[in-house]
């Protein structure tokens, strides 16, 4: 698997739920017609007893038979928001792991080199990490068997920094810069053909607060004291937009070696 890969995987999942916000939003304001309601279900061969809901959106029509788990008011623009909310969380998930990916594609090659960065070079396993690359090691001697300490070290790497997230600007150059690639800025900067890269910062910081206002806080607006749960306000836009640019971004990034 490739970084870009694990990254269009996930954000194909993201754009999934987008669309399906877009699709499900209910926009009748008007009780379901007797008339058409009797002719429906004659059509589905359901008893004319039956209860029917019908949901109207720009896309789709969806009709809701008496004892479904689902209200109308799963339907609301309030309800279907939190679509919005998981397509935004899964788009900075899928920009993660991308860079979680480039990491541990390139990072034992990065290290072998002689001149070192000060990033790698204060990189650091745990004492427990090390003991278990050894033991791996000792055993493997011991059955004749080949001993892998390179790929032992990329695996506990990888659940070191599977640990930590990368989703800020900082901890994206830091990312980078441990599989020796410093100067982010300049490259990217070049690469956009940009004077500086502070939009693309402040997007990015944008992006993940707001992904971590959803899974950290619920996405509630906070309260000095008392007061009712409230949601914070997201727009269809603003997730469109971010994850556009999340697309470029990684798109970007496959140019910087």
């Amino acid at each position: 698997m490739q970084p870009k890969d694990a990254y269009q995987h996930t954000a194909v999942r993201a754009r999934r739920l987008l669309n399906m916000h877009d699709a499900l939003v209910n926009t009748r304001t008007r009780s379901i017609r007797s008339d058409w309601a009797k002719a429906f279900c004659d059509l589905m061969h359901w008893p004319k007893s039956a209860e029917i809901e019908r949901i109207d959106s720009k896309h789709a029509v969806i009709i809701l038979r008496d004892g479904s788990v689902v209200t109308p008011d799963d339907f609301s623009r309030d309800s279907a928001d939190d679509l919005l909310r998981a397509a935004l969380a899964f788009g900075v998930s899928a920009f993660d792991r991308y860079v979680h990916e480039r990491v541990v594609k390139g990072i034992v090659t990065a290290l072998k080199k002689a001149d070192l960065n000060h990033s790698q070079e204060d990189l650091q396993l745990p004492v427990v990490a090390t003991i278990r690359i050894a033991e791996r090691a000792r055993r493997a001697r011991t059955s004749g068997e080949p001993v892998r300490l390179t790929n032992d070290v990329r695996n506990e790497v990888q659940e070191l920094l599977h640990k930590r997230p990368f989703q800020s600007w900082r901890e994206l150059k830091y990312a980078f810069e441990l599989i020796g690639v410093t100067g982010l800025d300049g490259k990217l900067q070049a690469a956009y053909r940009l004077n500086n890269v502070d939009t693309l910062k402040t997007q990015l910081g944008e992006i993940a607060k707001r992904r971590n206002w959803i899974v950290h806080e619920g996405d509630l607006v906070r309260h000095q004291r008392g007061g009712a749960c409230r949601c914070r306000e997201i727009q269809p836009k603003f997730v469109h937009k971010s994850l556009d640019f999340l697309d470029d971004l990684v798109d970007h990034l496959e140019l910087v070696d």
